[in-house]
């Protein structure tokens, strides 16, 4: 019975009579609109959730989803080669490899910038934004003219004035004064 009604009351108001045609017009505005409404609202849904999926996958493809950490800053954690074949073996863990992480200063030709660095064995697996460089390869990483290589961010080479293949000074706050 309430179905009736509610069409009764759907139709009376887009199909009204000749001197009443307004309320026709007026009811088929205000249906496409919603209408309207409701497309933007869910392709703006659309949108955000295929823009989130996309920065998580960057973002954890860069960082891992668990860090094992020293407790104190100092030489790292000694013990990293018996503790990796355990955390190999823990349940839903598909890599892992040691990384130090240290904040250091970047002097380049232009300017100095602050940055954190990472450091991988050069057998540790490849993280998936290194896969994806504007410049340069990940593959057949050799030494430049003697030093290791280093990986840096578009934005950050920019800034300090490096190119592909020159050599950047690192230094670190927590190196040992000789």
């Amino acid at each position: 019975m309430n179905r009736r009604f509610e069409f009764f009351v759907a139709l009376r108001y887009l199909t009204a009579r000749r001197k009443q045609t307004v309320i026709s017009v007026i009811t088929v505005i205000s249906v496409l609109g919603v209408a309207a409404g409701v497309m933007a609202l869910i392709i703006a849904l659309a949108l955000n959730a295929g823009f989130r999926g996309e920065l998580q996958r960057n973002l954890l493809g860069a960082t891992a989803h668990v860090i094992v950490m020293e407790k104190q800053p100092g030489p790292g954690i000694l013990n990293w080669r018996e503790l990796l074949p355990r955390l190999k073996q823990t349940p839903h863990v598909t890599q892992a490899a040691p990384a130090l992480y240290g904040p250091v200063m970047l002097t380049g030709p232009v300017q100095a910038a602050g940055a954190t660095l990472k450091g991988l064995l050069p057998q540790a697996p490849v993280p998936d934004a290194l896969r994806k460089l504007k410049s340069g390869t990940f593959n057949n990483w050799k030494p430049v003219r003697g030093y290791p290589p280093i990986v840096l961010g578009s934005r950050l080479a920019q800034s300090i004035g490096m190119v592909e293949g020159a050599l950047v000074r690192v230094l670190s706050p927590q190196g040992e004064v000789t």
